[in-house]
């Protein structure tokens, strides 16, 4: 078993210290299972797969141990682009971990808002949004989504 096929929630107490540390390295060592070369990427890059909508990462700042990127779905209709849930992530390269800072939110309508809001009061901000990048990857590497 690799590190990155570990199930951060089951070996740790949730919405603790260690739990966070533990879903942080989790979270790298899926991304970088999903993306091999991500610490050279630069600008923006698409993900597809043939059974979901595709992905897009925006490389926004680069800096010598860390990256900040967003990751969203791009969901088309025929009047405009949408991109959810659009989070924002920063990789720590010499920890090896990353972390969401961000998921927007503010779309009332959205209906990713619509699935996680009912469990807000419950679950820990950090640990919430940083489970749903951890399901994101797992999913999007089961999917077989390949960079362009």
């Amino acid at each position: 078993m690799y590190d990155h096929q570990i199930i951060p929630q089951t070996i740790v107490k949730s919405n603790s210290f260690t739990g966070l540390m533990t879903l942080y390295e989790s979270n790298f060592l899926k991304l970088i299972d999903f993306v091999p070369e991500f610490t050279n990427l630069e600008g923006e890059h698409i993900a597809s797969s043939k059974e979901e909508n595709d992905v897009i990462f925006s490389i926004t700042k680069k800096e010598k141990h860390t990256i900040f990127f967003s990751m969203s779905y791009i969901f088309k209709d025929i009047v405009s682009i949408e991109l959810r849930p659009n989070l924002k992530i920063v990789v720590y390269l010499d920890g090896q971990l990353a972390q969401v800072t961000d998921i927007d939110e503010t779309q009332e309508c959205s209906n990713f808002n619509k699935i996680i809001s009912p469990h807000k009061y419950v679950i820990n901000q950090l640990w919430r949004k940083n489970i749903i990048f951890n399901k994101w990857l797992e999913h999007l590497i089961d999917l077989n989504y390949k960079l362009n």
